[in-house]
């Protein structure tokens, strides 16, 4: 039985036709192109990249980049370009609700809290500053949404991406996910709960391909709304359970921990931090992200005369000598989310003297890289009541190939020990078989991982003193 994964990431969109046969998943087909600018350009490469795969599945899973999304005409088609998530991009509109509203309030409410990405103060910068768009906007889709809504004709969400909106409310522990975004919510920028998606309840289908069929689907295929791609790609890692921890890299990189209770929602807004329920909306769970990680590899690789000669750097890089001074990048591009939020800081090589060659500083990007995710991944753990030395994290995406810099660099850095998902399109492969599995034809299988033979390095401990002091402006 073949299944249909489609991820539409920040850099790129992905299709995968997956065989699941005797709980495994094989990939048997992929394709990938640049994310357009434009929801209906989103909607034609999807269309594109299907046919390149193969249309011939029973069940389609579309999972997608969080807070990204398109208003919709009356017509359901878009209207210009999606508005990418930005983690300062509509700051001054996510401030005043928060002067307005409480910041406390609304973390409590939703989990999430108020910055310039999330869609509320999103939809709060259109209604001010963008009122020809706001006037013509009769319904807003999310990324995953609009691709779902081609297929099927309904616009529908997953609660992993309404949970992303502020606009959402995070259930109490033990209550079953809501059904639909919050009418007081949505008040405080003029939107109504039926200019949004319907919030499909978890194990459910959103909907089947419309009469016809559409981009050589068949007509009645069910198409499932996978949800956020980290959570999804970590759903399929197994990171499923209580105390279970995942690191999902691509362009930006979400550390995922599933909580045994929920811990003090007044000290998981201040880390800047999200309370969310997993995919299968049973277990809360942290989420802690980076806006760029993947992207700041390709911002050093513009340096430095491209990818080529970024890679020969950085495989010299893992093998150069440590030392407690060495130095080190923090790899702030747009501001940092988590810990210790801060929209204004920005990417500086500390520790930089004369005689540091490049090798030396592309080492200073892998461990900043690596010491962002230990600092992510030790604060959460703390949160959580945890250990963040035991057990191990499960690494997925970008940084997950076997023998890369940037994986052997975090198995150095720590603080546990790593797993790593052989499959490099997990999220993708991740909604092909949530798909099936919601669809009533698989089980809900696991990607095969396994352990990384690299361990902790002792000077990471000092070099991690010396990152987190740099980083909140201590040296």
């Amino acid at each position: 039985m073949r299944s249909l994964g489609l991820d539409v990431g920040t850099t790129n969109v992905k299709a995968v036709a997956v065989d699941i046969t005797g709980g495994r998943a094989t990939v048997v087909a992929q394709a990938s192109a640049p994310t357009p600018a434009g929801g209906v350009a989103l909607q034609r490469t999807v269309a594109r990249l299907v046919g390149e795969v193969g249309a011939d599945v029973a069940a389609v899973g579309v999972a997608s980049m969080a807070e990204t999304g398109v208003p919709l005409d009356g017509d359901g088609v878009p209207l210009g370009d999606l508005v990418r998530w930005d983690p300062s991009g509509a700051q001054h509109h996510a401030s005043v609700l928060a002067t307005t509203y409480g910041a406390g309030a609304l973390f409590a409410a939703t989990g999430v809290r108020p910055s310039g990405k999330v869609p509320l103060a999103v939809w709060a910068q259109l209604r001010a500053e963008a009122p020809d768009r706001w006037a013509g906007m009769a319904r807003w889709a999310g990324a995953a949404d609009l691709v779902v809504l081609a297929l099927t004709g309904r616009l529908a969400t997953d609660h992993t991406l309404a949970g992303r909106t502020m606009a959402y409310r995070l259930p109490a522990p033990g209550e079953p996910v809501p059904e639909g975004f919050d009418v007081g919510l949505l008040s405080a920028v003029g939107l109504r709960p039926e200019q949004l998606p319907a919030v499909v309840t978890p194990g459910e289908v959103a909907g089947r391909v419309r009469a016809g069929g559409t981009w050589g689907l068949r007509a009645g295929t069910p198409v499932v709304v996978a949800g956020h791609d980290h959570p999804v790609g970590a759903w399929a890692a197994g990171v499923r359970a209580p105390g279970d921890v995942a690191d999902s890299v691509g362009t930006a990189e979400s550390v995922v921990r599933v909580l045994t209770s929920r811990p003090d929602p007044v000290a998981v807004a201040t880390a800047g931090m999200s309370l969310v329920r997993t995919v299968e909306g049973r277990h809360e769970a942290l989420v802690a992200g980076s806006a760029t990680a993947g992207g700041v590899l390709a911002w050093w690789a513009e340096r430095v005369g491209g990818f080529p000669a970024l890679a020969s750097l950085l495989d010299d890089a893992v093998s150069r000598p440590r030392s407690a001074g060495s130095p080190l990048l923090l790899p702030y591009l747009r501001g940092r989310q988590a810990p210790c939020p801060d929209p204004w800081a920005r990417a500086v090589v500390v520790g930089r003297v004369p005689g540091h060659d490049d090798v030396d500083l592309a080492a200073a990007v892998l461990d900043g890289l690596a010491l962002q995710a230990r600092w992510m991944l030790t604060a959460q753990a703390e949160l959580a009541g945890a250990d963040p030395a035991a057990g191990q994290v499960c690494v997925l995406g970008s940084a997950s190939a076997g023998g890369s810099a940037w994986l052997r660099a975090k198995a150095a850095a720590g603080p546990a020990p790593l797993r790593v998902v052989g499959e490099r399109e997990a999220v993708a492969v991740g909604a092909a078989v949530l798909a099936a599995h919601r669809a009533g034809l698989a089980e809900a299988l696991v990607l095969a991982s396994e352990p990384v033979a690299a361990g902790r390095e002792p000077v990471y401990d000092a070099l991690f003193t010396r990152f987190v002091s740099a980083a909140l402006g201590d040296a």
